[in-house]
């Protein structure tokens, strides 16, 4: 069936890629085959999760004395990376970062192993998918199988650990690139005539074009390549501290070149998972390991200020406080509970008088309105003051009007 992808060609066409250069000629005829409508491409499924179930070992080798075997869930990362799945198969990173959120939910899994067999991809998308590897709550292992270059390289960066297939499986190439092919000149002697129009206000809508065409690549280096760049690398090294400075020129190594630096061990696939289901014993659940707990970041600087230093330093994943420090957190834990139960007393109090005041105020409201009773007219008032007079029997011997009058009035004070 005909396959043609607008989201593909658009991507190949105009987007920065992270994705070893080697790759880029190679896969020319194909991208030359994906621009010509009449090439017929069969559709493809994207590798489905799967999940293992092993017998995780503990760090002496020995099979661990928990009687439930661990679900290990597998996710292939194949071929060039694109935002959106490809109609030929491979998954996008977007889809790849729903997968990865489900088995992070899922409690039936303990691990998570990303099979990566990729060359890099597109910038777009890959750094939302190495957020969501690295916030990962269950431990999640890199196999790399024979390559993890630019793109891959920044999502295997991201895992707990890194496992390469064998001795020359290829890693690395930290950079950015991008190409794009100039069809108008050859347009133009067909016979196409190209028109570009733009606003008044749009000065500099195709400026950026027009460098690229006429070889003036500077700018967009500057402006659109560097960042995109440092960004990559920035990521390596929060989340590899001990890559080395000469591992971001973007160049590739071999894998028993770089053990200890770009990759933890060399393995095979099997060794993957178990460490993954390993690892899952330990820290499930846990904070992602690559997730420093650096007291300087936002969320944690009040254990940092509570432990009475300015920072304090993660050791693989964990952090360790003194005697000292610990009584530091413990009083400022104790100090935080007082505070709470004085403050909810004073909500307390201020509710009792609350409701005192609404109280006087009704009585207040009482008395109000008495007192304009006996500042009505004398008159009526004197009838009234008879008439309960006569009611009550009065004779000679009874209270003056005035007397009564005094009388009630002192009553009302």
């Amino acid at each position: 069936m005909r396959a043609f992808q607008p989201h593909l060609v658009s991507a190949i066409l105009t987007e920065p890629w992270a994705i070893y250069e080697k790759v880029v000629s190679d896969y020319a005829p194909i991208v030359l085959n994906i621009l010509n409508k009449d090439v017929v491409f069969d559709a493809g499924e994207p590798v489905l999760p799967s999940a293992i179930s092993v017998n995780a070992r503990n760090s002496a080798g020995s099979v661990s004395s928990s009687s439930d075997p661990v679900n290990v869930s597998v996710i292939t990362i194949a071929g060039p990376l694109t935002k959106n799945d490809q109609f030929c198969g491979p998954a996008g990173t977007k889809s790849i970062g729903n997968w990865i959120k489900q088995a992070d939910k899922d409690p039936s899994i303990g691990a998570i192993v990303l099979n990566i067999d990729s060359p890099g991809g597109t910038v777009n998308g890959t750094e939302e998918l190495g957020n969501i590897i690295r916030q990962t709550k269950k431990p999640i292992i890199a196999f790399v199988e024979d390559m993890a270059a630019s793109a891959a390289y920044w999502l295997a960066a991201a895992c707990d650990e890194i496992i390469a297939n064998n001795s020359t499986a290829q890693v690395g190439s930290i950079g950015v690139l991008t190409s794009f092919m100039d069809m108008q000149p050859a347009l133009e002697l067909q016979g196409y005539k190209f028109h570009l129009i733009t606003a008044p206000q749009s000065t500099d809508k195709v400026k950026t074009w027009q460098q690229l065409r006429s070889g003036n690549y500077e700018e967009y280096k500057e402006n659109v390549l560097k960042p995109l760049a440092q960004k990559f690398i920035d990521s390596v090294k929060s989340d590899r501290p001990s890559a080395e400075e000469k591992h971001f020129t973007a160049d590739i190594y071999f894998a028993q070149d770089v053990v200890g630096s770009l990759i933890d061990k060399i393995g095979n696939f099997d060794s993957a998972v178990s460490r993954a289901a390993e690892l899952s014993l330990t820290s499930a659940y846990l904070p992602n390991p690559n997730t420093k707990l650096n007291m300087n970041k936002p969320d944690l600087k009040r254990l940092a200020k509570a432990s009475g230093v300015p920072t304090l330093e993660s050791v693989d994943g964990s952090i360790t406080l003194t005697a000292e420090q610990a009584v530091a957190v413990e009083g400022a834990l104790e100090a935080h509970e007082t505070s709470n139960a004085t403050l909810s007393q004073k909500v307390t109090d201020s509710s009792n008088q609350q409701a005192r005041v609404t109280e006087l105020e009704g009585q207040l409201q009482t008395a109000n309105e008495r007192i304009a009773e006996l500042e009505k007219d004398p008159a009526e008032t004197t009838a009234d003051l008879n008439k309960e007079t006569d009611a009550n029997g009065g004779g000679a011997n009874d209270e003056s009007f005035f007397a009564r009058l005094g009388r009630l009035s002192n009553q009302n004070k």
